[in-house]
């Protein structure tokens, strides 16, 4: 009887290890998530690039108090028209106009005894060397009273160009001292619209290329300009380049800080790489991703994409794909780095 147990139980061991790769196949798959996919593929593209751009100054001159001490008052304010010369802040004087009345009483009495001794100079009753002492120490005291005005005059902070307050970082009671420009003017007669151009692109574009843009809070107007500069040094984290429209503005109604749609024409199709919508997910933290398929078909990988506008074919990717990559297009919400996978027919 102990015989017969025992066989039984050595019979059922064997039988459980008899099919290892089956069983082990079996825990794969019912861990496997069931996807979908596509093959990365491009499509001809429209001549016409777009972008998103954002309006800034043609020129912007940071402006900063000459003189130490406490601001005792700001005349403008942020979007005021100025001209070359215009008073905007000034500074509190005082220890400035006590250093004045010094060298003024200094040199009065400088003045006084140059005007004393002239006359006993003359005629030749004073001495060659104390004469220059005397016209040393009067041109001494000149000297300190212009040095003294020109400390006054700094306590007047002046437009030193015509334009427009961009910003006001600056109050009355607040140190001259600041680690930003108490004030800023900016040159908006003509305006730069900029946009971030991606490395796929920027060949397309040269100095000189027409482009138009709307902007929607001016009720959708269109503007023209043309590309003034290209950049030549890719931005580290987005990989992008910035391009620069120059615009003129003669109602300077077009204001920094706008955002606004633009056209390039660059005069030739060009070739993207477009996805299904359905493909592209957006975390919390406003990054886009996709889950490209390994080689083997079995697992995936999560792969971050700069994406760019849809069409009629789906999504442009403009950064982080390459034609003949297959990528998860129905599925991926179960899926996370390196998940297990089973195709779908």
């Amino acid at each position: 009887m102990k015989r017969s147990i025992l066989y039984l139980a050595l019979m059922a061991i064997i039988s459980s290890c008899s099919h290892p790769t089956e069983n082990g196949q079996e825990t794969q798959d019912s861990k496997a998530v069931k996807v979908k996919t596509e093959i990365v593929k491009t499509v001809a593209g429209s001549p016409i690039l777009r972008y998103s751009g954002t309006i800034e100054p043609s020129q912007t001159i940071p402006l900063t108090f000459q003189s130490t001490g406490i601001v005792q008052s700001v005349l403008v304010q942020a979007g005021d028209m100025v001209h070359k010369g215009q008073l905007l802040a000034t500074v509190d004087k005082a220890d400035n106009q006590s250093m004045l009345d010094a060298a003024v009483a200094t040199y009065n009495r400088a003045k006084d005894a140059y005007d004393r001794l002239k006359s006993v100079h003359d005629k030749g009753s004073l001495t060659e060397l104390k004469w220059v002492e005397m016209e040393t120490n009067l041109k001494q005291a000149e000297s300190q009273v212009q040095l003294a005005k020109s400390n006054i005059e700094k306590c007047y902070m002046r437009a030193p160009e015509n334009g427009m307050i961009g910003s006001r970082n600056v109050e009355p009671g607040q140190s001259a001292i600041a680690a930003t420009a108490p004030l800023e003017i900016v040159k908006i007669e003509s305006v730069a619209v900029k946009v971030s151009v991606p490395e796929s692109e920027i060949s397309k574009i040269k100095k000189g290329l027409k482009a138009s843009f709307t902007i929607s809070a001016l009720d959708g107007r269109t503007f023209e300009g043309q590309v003034s500069s290209v950049g030549v040094v890719a931005d580290k984290v987005s990989r992008t380049y910035e391009v620069k429209i120059l615009v003129n503005n003669p109602k300077m109604e077009i204001k920094p800080g706008m955002v606004c749609d633009v056209m390039l024409d660059s005069g030739a199709p060009n070739t993207q790489v477009v996805v299904a919508n359905t493909a592209v997910t957006r975390n919390s933290n406003g990054e886009t991703f996709v889950f490209v398929v390994s080689n083997d078909n079995k697992t995936v990988k999560k792969q971050t994409v700069s994406v760019g506008n849809y069409n009629e074919n789906g999504i442009v990717i403009v950064a982080g794909l390459t034609p003949g990559n297959t990528i998860v297009v129905d599925g991926k919400e179960k899926l996370n780095d390196n998940s297990l996978i089973s195709l779908s027919n």
